[in-house]
């Protein structure tokens, strides 16, 4: 009797860390993934296809994925592309040559890009495929995988929270998206994806 006891707590524990997923901890569900072909190498490109792309709450969070992976690379184009994907009632006025047409980051989202100094991995965590394992090296073409939970909100408010699916944590991250005044979706709150990861193996 202890021996079965003892046998079905076994199974009972292996199927809770089964499913003791992410997807399912979280409670999510899917969006429409989000590929991105050629990574913009001005800050006229970044603009251009932001405004394709951000269309979409899912899109304007694949847009910010992109600005902190272009930062692990080209820091001052980098910089400008997260400013343009940050929600612009939350940027300050600025005439710093990090600037974009004569805005910059507010004080809290400017500490953020130092946490991207301090964890390398970020730049390509949020990828598809990236993960500890290979060195954070994303599938291609560079895809973002995000998801909503029942307190979410709904689209049609011009608010959305989404989580963003990564391999270097044990839960999906979450960014606060908002429609800005041109139509595009970009950040409200987004401090969860600059936190650190699993390092790369």
């Amino acid at each position: 009797m202890i021996l079965v006891f003892s046998t079905m707590k076994t199974i009972t524990c292996v199927l809770v860390f089964c499913f003791s997923l992410p997807i399912v901890a979280q409670n999510l569900t899917e969006r429409n993934p989000v590929s991105i072909s050629t990574e913009p190498t001005t800050v006229d490109e970044f603009k251009s296809l932001q405004s394709k792309v951000a269309s979409t709450p899912e899109g304007g969070v694949a847009m910010l994925v992109l600005a902190i992976s272009i930062y692990g690379k080209n820091q001052d184009l980098g910089t400008k592309a997260v400013i343009l994907s940050v929600l612009s009632k939350n940027r300050q006025k600025s005439t710093k040559p990090s600037a974009v047409e004569g805005m910059d980051l507010g004080g809290s989202d400017k500490y953020l890009l130092g946490q991207l100094d301090k964890y390398k991995m970020l730049s390509n965590g949020y990828w598809k495929g990236a993960e500890p394992a290979n060195g954070y090296t994303p599938s291609s073409p560079l895809t973002v995988e995000t998801f909503t939970n029942p307190y979410s909100g709904e689209e049609s408010t011009g608010k959305l929270k989404l989580f963003v699916a990564t391999r270097g944590a044990s839960s999906y991250r979450p960014v606060s998206m908002e429609k800005d005044s041109d139509g595009l979706w970009r950040a409200k709150e987004m401090s969860s994806l600059f936190v650190g990861m699993m390092p790369a193996k």
